[in-house]
């Protein structure tokens, strides 16, 4: 039995929906860039805190995406977590690639930066999953900043690496692609964000001036294509109770008399939902409802019980 949908989740997706067909991709990817020249501007002092010898970043180029193909292209070698925030789940995605992290656990591990690294082409080890589950909370540290709005949770979900990320299932929705790369002299690898579009469009909402005009002309531009949207009117009138056996011998084509005393009250409604109590009559040579009040569900609910 499927399970039913809350009238948040209902929320965000269309939000996601709208966000990936009616946004604006060079706003988002701005949105992104800024989001990413943050992360790189703090990564650099928080990270290197924790090795031997300091590495560079650098940040290159934005891409919309999809979420459900963030993890398409990684390797049984990358190292991956799932950052949760409090609207979403999955609020951030982190893929490290091989030799990134390869690189990393060399400056954990005091190599000498001087000497070019192997790639790492195999699962990660336990150790090394300790290790890239530290720079990913860093990450999500850095990028979740005082003016970011991201309002990650801490800490990050353990890194996985291996079989597990074939098995991980990612929510789809249009995302934001965020590079970075991470280089020593002689080294470099990559680590991607990659975040929902609507997580990204919450946090300007909360963010400095300018993401509070983006987040504002976004919203104006989703609940525009909301009120342009179309849906079905049903109006249902009472006609009379009848036995199950009367029912069976109902023929096409029969017609069916409005007794005198039949309610003249009728239901406005869409998809299942009653809007409104209209009343049912006549304009001209075509029948009509007039709407007489919205519909109170404690009222008839209570309505119901005494039909019975």
């Amino acid at each position: 039995m499927a399970s039913a949908v809350s009238p948040a989740d209902a929320r965000a997706y269309i939000l996601e929906r709208l966000v990936g067909d009616t946004g604006e991709p060079d706003k988002v990817v701005e949105a992104g860039r800024k989001l990413g020249k943050r992360t790189v501007a703090e990564l650099g002092e928080r990270l290197n805190q924790h090795l031997s010898f300091p590495l560079e970043f650098a940040l290159e180029r934005i891409e919309i995406a999809r979420m459900a193909e963030a993890l398409s292209g990684s390797a049984e070698s990358h190292a991956v977590s799932v950052v949760a925030s409090q609207s979403s789940p999955d609020a951030l995605l982190l893929d490290m690639d091989g030799d990134c992290v390869s690189l990393l656990v060399a400056a954990f591990l005091g190599a000498d930066p001087e000497f070019p690294l192997s790639p790492i082409d195999r699962p990660l080890s336990e150790i090394e999953l300790e290790m890239m589950t530290t720079v990913f909370q860093e990450i999500a540290d850095a990028a979740d900043g005082p003016s970011a709005g991201l309002k990650l949770r801490s800490p990050v979900q353990r890194a996985f690496t291996g079989p597990d990320i074939a098995k991980h299932i990612l929510r789809d929705g249009p995302a934001i692609r965020i590079p970075i790369v991470i280089r020593s002299p002689k080294s470099s690898g990559r680590v991607v964000m990659t975040l929902p579009q609507r997580v990204l469009l919450q946090s300007l909402g909360s963010g400095d001036g300018v993401g509070q005009k983006h987040g504002g002309e976004w919203s104006e531009r989703l609940g525009e294509e909301v009120r342009r949207s179309t849906v079905t009117l049903d109006a249902v009138v009472p006609l009379q109770q009848m036995s199950l056996g009367a029912l069976s011998t109902l023929r096409v084509g029969q017609i069916l008399e409005m007794p005198e005393i039949a309610r003249s009250t009728t239901r406005l409604a869409s998809r299942n939902k009653a809007l409104f109590i209209c009343e049912f009559g006549k304009l001209g040579q075509n029948f009509s409802v007039r709407i007489k009040h919205p519909v109170d569900e404690n009222q008839d609910m209570m309505d119901g019980l005494l039909a019975r």
